[in-house]
């Protein structure tokens, strides 16, 4: 069966030398497997099984897994406990998918059900963004939490190619010199049918 792009973007839990490891298998079981498996919930299987023989039983990862069509229009995601990605459409932003996640990476064997995948529409000119919890949580010296769907920069909707450099930059400012968790970002842009990838943390 013919597939599309996909991608992962995922936060483990905890920091240091750990938090990269887990990261590492997360990202090598999914080399592995992205695309060989036909949807999005066994690719999920897969990395959850990897990660299964090599975590314990407090180790986790929180994911989105993502496939863009092979024609661009549609795009499937798969929530494994991760904040929900935010896509930048014509009438405002609009946070994708149900508030509620589902488990991370490594506690499946606990969920109530198999992990099921959402479709949405893919337009043209409507940019998604994939992020960590690092960003929805960032605070001021106040303690108030960073507003991402209300902030300058995605309400603005910049070129998306100086997007990710410019919220970066307002979460910065937010922040001013308080201490912060790890930031990453993926926005995923399509002009036509070719998406097109912008990282940055």
């Amino acid at each position: 069966m013919a597939k599309g792009l996909r991608l992962i973007i995922g936060d483990a839990e905890g920091k240091g030398l750990p938090a990269v490891e887990q990261a590492a298998a997360a990202m090598g079981a999914f080399r592995a497997c992205a695309q060989e498996e036909s949807t999005l919930s066994a690719v999920a299987e897969r990395v959850e099984a990897t990660l299964g023989r090599e975590f314990d039983d407090e180790q986790f990862i929180t994911a989105v897994l993502a496939e863009v069509s092979q024609d661009g229009r549609e795009m499937v995601l798969l929530n494994c406990g991760h904040p929900q990605p935010l896509r930048l459409g014509r009438e405002g932003p609009d946070l994708l998918g149900p508030g509620d996640e589902g488990l991370p990476l490594g506690l499946g064997p606990l969920a109530a059900g198999p992990r099921v995948p959402f479709t949405i529409p893919w337009e043209a000119g409507e940019p998604v963004l994939f992020y960590t919890d690092g960003l929805t949580e960032a605070r001021d010296r106040a303690g108030k939490f960073f507003q991402l769907t209300r902030c300058v920069s995605v309400q603005a909707r910049p070129d998306p190619s100086s997007f990710i450099e410019r919220l970066s930059a307002e979460v910065s400012r937010h922040v001013s010199h308080q201490q912060q968790d790890d930031i990453a970002l993926l926005l995923v842009w399509r002009e036509d049918s070719n998406p097109a990838l912008f990282a940055g943390g």
